[in-house]
């Protein structure tokens, strides 16, 4: 395998502020570059590389720019001499969209394994070979399905989700649904009918960046999404995004 080097946006030590791991410590490795380049990306900043990326500092230590790309070595070595790994769940690999270096992360998720460190994956789930390359090496997989209307895409994704999720294990993965409370709960359905999401647990996200916002959301509203959504997976929970309400990275 031939190490190419990534290239990144960001490192930085938070809680997980979304879905199933969520108020768990992660260092987070924010990748470049979007296959999908959705409407309303709270992330759009992640699209392109510069040349070079931000380490953001375990308190105590100083901020560090260092150059794109970064060979998968000199980001473990890094991030082993900067940070108490031992303290982290996991290491966040999250974008952007990561699978589009999947070869990169073989060998990141390679060194990592070797000491004992956790891989967390968040991804769109578009890339279904790239998943299935390295699908070995992520421990934990978050899955975002892309359904909502204001992503802009027009339900184009249900045939990509599927093929997905054949390649990654349901016992290590939950589904994310970032879902707008003007959704047409019927076309949801309709798009995940074309996807087998039975065995997998599905969490429930609104949308931080929309037409509606999280205080259009009350009880009764969502009630009848995890009502509606129930039949279609193994479990469902609604999660928004605590790191955006406690106004953290």
């Amino acid at each position: 395998m031939h190490d190419t080097g990534a290239k990144l946006i960001e490192i930085f030590p938070s809680i997980q502020g979304e879905g199933m791991q969520v108020g768990l410590m992660q260092l987070f490795v924010r990748f470049a570059g979007c296959n999908l380049l959705c409407r309303n990306c709270d992330t759009r900043r992640s699209w392109d590389a510069g040349p070079g990326f931000t380490l953001w500092p375990w308190p105590g230590r100083r901020t560090q720019q260092i150059a794109n790309p970064v060979s998968a070595e000199v980001l473990y070595d890094t991030l082993t001499s900067e940070y108490p790994m031992g303290d982290f769940h996991s290491i966040s690999l999250t974008g952007g969209e990561p699978l589009m270096q999947a070869e990169f992360i073989e060998g990141f998720a390679r060194l990592c394994r070797r000491d004992g460190l956790k891989i967390f994956l968040e991804t769109n789930g578009s890339l279904a070979a790239q998943a299935a390359g390295i699908a070995e090496f992520v421990d934990f997989w978050s899955v975002d399905l892309k359904l909502s209307k204001n992503w802009g895409l027009n339900g184009r994704l249900a045939e990509k989700h599927r093929r997905f999720l054949k390649a990654v294990p349901p016992e290590r993965s939950y589904l994310k649904l970032v879902i707008d409370a003007i959704d047409d709960p019927d076309e949801i359905v309709r798009q995940l009918e074309k996807i087998d999401t039975h065995r997998y647990v599905a969490v429930v996200q609104p949308f931080s960046a929309s037409a509606s916002s999280i205080g259009d959301w009350d009880s009764r509203l969502i009630l009848e999404w995890l009502q509606m959504l129930r039949p279609h997976f193994r479990e469902v929970r609604w999660i928004p995004q605590v790191h955006k309400l406690l106004r953290i990275p």
